[in-house]
């Protein structure tokens, strides 16, 4: 008898090779011929990789097929062992150690036709199972002949599963020798896709095999499996946690943009603009960067690094606030300006605490609890701001609540922060902090160039035209500004796929680029199409008095949208080719621009100036951007 050993290779290394052809020898297999078929060029599949071993091996006359991944350990096995059960079974395994546990073979289950490992040692030595585990597996040729080969469909996981059911539907028997056991090192674990190919082929393996009973069952059963499929995925339920929260809030905060519009005047509703604007400024500066160096340099989290990242995040609170508030008084803001922006202030801390709470939540790939706090936050703040301004009608009423629930949200922050890092406490350590900020300080220049950029219109309008002209002009913004999540999921989705491109190839990458050129022209220019046609239409009733001249800012503003989207491609872009610097200068020119324009055109077109140099602005960021884009690639795919 001739036995076959086939491995089948993804990336594995040479070392990996050597050392399981020097196990194989160890068998002390009398005839014996060993197949290594690597996929890491074609990735055709692991049941592919299995067939093509098993043709090869057919051809040379082979009877014994042993079916192998390269993660695995032979030396508890011998010829002897390895063949003692050839008398019970067609196809059988052995005991498989891993992760410090035992499996003995694998049942599936009868409801819901999906596949499980057995932890339960069997009494007996050769035991009957449903499947074998296919990291190591034994067939005889008679099987081959009977039931063919594996089916290429599954590409990856539950191939054997297939062919053990389709040799027990044979009435052929499989099994496993429980007194004999094997290690398998499981390098799949760590594979991101791993999730994704065992569901869709649990499915395929359902439609396939169930009867209509079970698959109706399981029809019925859907909203629980995708809970129980997102719960095996954090990066998922983080993430959709998040978009959700922030998508909430968007709305939330619109139902209370509508009702600061219908009670107050438009000069009501500047100094509310403006004061955020104000607190907007210097935001970035709290950051520092700190949020992108926690979640890169924390993962292995100890307290004395968490205090230390937390204290500087503090320092960096209290300073940014300081700042906030002695800029109000240098702008020689309008006297009832002040106050507000001093109780909005405390925002910053609230921003400061629950960031931190962000960052090591994440850490512990826990960040759906934070968009949850969050979220909770967000409707009762809203709703008691609504209830303020419906029931007071006065504007200092509507920030004297943000200061009360924006310090209590902190105080909240701050207990389950307690509660993630056990030892948390305040770490005097300027040296450290030195060192977190110099690895972030470009990012910290582009969000503050961002930051003074996107706000400048505002600050020159109140300066130039009054509350008023500021009131009717962002009445008319904000509803660009409720569409901005459109962009952020944009950054969000593509940022991290562009930099890994950057690493392949330039065709791929420039792929991409042109992939998304059609999405965000589709998506914003449809939506600015949209609201352009449609918002004479539907606005005034929401847009009366005054603010109906808002309408007129909105159909000029609303085409900075797929603008700006065109411009975010250009700019992930640019990250991902690590020329974070260069995008330095493209902000500098877009401050510079911005502040030029409105400072010639607002005092002859108050703020349908401050909507034309945006948009104008915007259109030559996308060329500029592209440009730019355009000689970073060159630079990088020599």
């Amino acid at each position: 008898m001739k036995i076959a050993f086939i491995f089948v290779l993804y990336k594995t290394p040479i070392s990996e090779v050597e050392r399981l052809k020097k196990e194989i020898k160890t068998l002390h297999v009398t005839r014996y011929k060993s197949y290594f078929i690597d996929n890491t060029i074609l990735n055709r599949g692991y049941a592919a990789g299995v067939n093509a071993g098993l043709k090869k091996a057919l051809k040379d006359g082979c009877d014994l097929f042993i079916i192998a991944n390269p993660d695995i350990s032979l030396n508890r096995l011998n010829e002897m062992n390895l063949l003692e059960a050839k008398k019970h079974f067609d196809i059988w395994g052995f005991a498989m150690n891993q992760d410090g546990k035992t499996y003995f073979g694998g049942e599936i289950d009868r409801w819901r036709m999906s596949g499980g490992l057995i932890v339960k040692k069997p009494r007996k030595r050769f035991q009957p199972v449903d499947f074998v585990s296919g990291s190591l597996m034994v067939i005889k040729k008679s099987v081959i002949d009977k039931i063919g080969f594996l089916d290429t469909t599954y590409f990856l996981y539950y191939e054997e599963v297939d062919y053990c059911y389709r040799a027990r539907l044979a009435e052929l028997k499989v099994g496993i020798d429980s007194n004999i056991s094997y290690d398998h090192f499981e390098v799949s674990k760590t594979n991101s896709s791993k999730n994704y190919y065992l569901f869709k082929n649990r499915v395929k393996f359902l439609l396939k095999y169930g009867t209509i009973k079970q698959k109706f069952r399981e029809f019925l059963r859907l909203p629980k499996t995708i809970y129980e499929e997102i719960l095996k995925r954090p990066f998922y339920l983080n993430f959709f946690s998040l978009n959700f929260s922030s998508l909430v809030n968007k709305v939330l905060h619109f139902f209370l943009f509508l009702m600061l519009i219908r009670y107050f005047r438009p000069e009501d509703y500047a100094i509310y603009t403006l004061a955020w604007t104000h607190i907007g400024l210097l935001l970035p500066l709290l950051d520092f960067g700190t949020t992108s160096y926690g979640l890169v340099n924390l993962v292995n989290q100890n307290d004395r690094q968490s205090s230390t990242l937390f204290s500087f995040r503090a320092v960096l609170s209290l300073l940014t606030c300081l700042l906030t508030i002695g800029l109000a008084f240098l702008f020689n803001y309008q006297t009832e300006l002040i106050l507000p922006i001093i109780l909005t202030s405390f925002v910053i801390f609230a921003n400061m605490f629950s960031g931190s709470f962000l960052i090591f939540a994440s850490v512990a790939q826990k960040s759906y609890l934070v968009s949850l706090v969050s979220m909770i936050f967000q409707i009762i703040l809203v709703i008691s701001l609504i209830l303020g301004i419906v029931f007071s009608k006065k504007l200092m009423i509507v920030f004297w609540l943000i200061f009360i629930l924006y310090n209590l949200y902190s105080v909240v922050n701050f207990y389950l922060l307690k509660k993630q890092v056990k030892n948390l406490k305040f770490v005097f350590d300027p040296r450290s902090w030195f060192r977190i900020g110099a690895k972030s300080i470009v990012f910290l220049i582009i969000s503050l160039l961002a930051g003074f950029y996107s706000k400048v219109d505002v600050l020159l309008l109140n300066f130039i035209k009054g509350e008023k002209a500021v009131g009717i002009y962002s009445a008319g913004y904000r509803f660009l500004d409720a569409l901005m999540f459109i962009v952020s999921a944009y950054n969000v989705s593509s940022m991290t796929l562009l930099s890994k491109l950057a690493k392949t190839s330039k065709s791929e990458f420039l792929a991409k680029i042109k992939r998304d050129l059609v999405l965000v022209l589709a998506i914003g220019g449809l939506t600015a199409l949209g609201l352009y046609f449609l918002s004479p239409i539907i606005l005034p009733r929401f847009l009366k008095g005054d603010y109906s001249l808002s309408i007129q800012v909105l159909r000029i503003i609303i085409f900075s949208l797929p603008l700006i989207l065109l411009t975010s491609i250009a700019l992930n872009g640019l990250y991902g080719l690590k020329k974070a610097k260069w995008v330095i200068g493209l902000f500098i020119f877009q401050l510079i621009f911005n502040t030029v324009g409105n400072l010639i055109f607002i005092p002859l077109y108050s703020y349908f100036a401050s909507a034309y140099v945006s948009l104008i602005g915007e259109t030559i960021n996308v060329l500029v951007s592209f440009i730019i884009l355009r000689k970073a690639i060159n630079e990088n795919f020599r």
